[in-house]
């Protein structure tokens, strides 16, 4: 397994570096051994305005994108702790997810702690309709913030695609787009 690191706006030693990288090697080596040796674990470290240092944590798992993202005040070692404890459960879910979709019975769990069973089937309580209108983004920002709502889809007038805006948890925006 492979750990890559991508500091944005924040200076860190090269000892917290490797202490973290081998933390990340203990804890996950035992999920790769063997049949996906070529997985990448993308550890990206943020000072955010000088009070919280955050972690966010990316990791490629059977098919799915599994991700963490976690602001801690008492340092980036806390915080990269927490974020790995989300990802643990996360790996978790997928090989029961994997493992019902397949009807065979899972691996044995490698630690004893109790996760949340993941449902079978997910129930819909709420359908909305409504036609989507070519605007651009900007059109669309606004758009979501005169509904209240913290996301909102439309038809991109420049590519001609279906797109989604978002609201991110610092406050800025965020869209996506599909591929091609």
């Amino acid at each position: 397994m492979l750990v890559k690191f991508n500091a944005k706006e924040f200076k860190i030693s090269d000892k917290t570096l490797e202490s973290m990288e081998s933390k990340i090697h203990r804890r996950f080596d035992k999920y790769f051994s063997g049949k996906d040796e070529d997985a990448t674990f993308y550890v990206r470290l943020t000072d955010q305005k000088k009070l919280k240092e955050k972690v966010e944590l990316t990791l490629p798992y059977c098919g799915y994108q599994l991700r963490a993202e976690v602001s801690d005040k008492d340092g980036i070692i806390a915080a990269l702790d927490k974020g790995m404890d989300i990802m643990e459960r996360q790996i978790t879910k997928c090989k029961t997810k994997l493992a019902r979709n397949k009807h065979q019975t899972p691996e044995p769990p490698l630690s004893t702690i109790a996760y949340e069973e993941e449902p079978d089937e997910y129930s819909i309580v709420r359908t909305k309709r409504y036609e989507l209108k070519p605007m651009t983004v900007q059109e669309a920002i606004l758009n979501m913030n005169m509904l209240g709502h913290n996301f909102y889809m439309f038809m991109n007038s420049e590519t001609n695609s279906t797109c989604v805006v978002y609201v991110r948890n610092d406050g800025d925006y965020g869209l996506i787009e599909p591929l091609g």
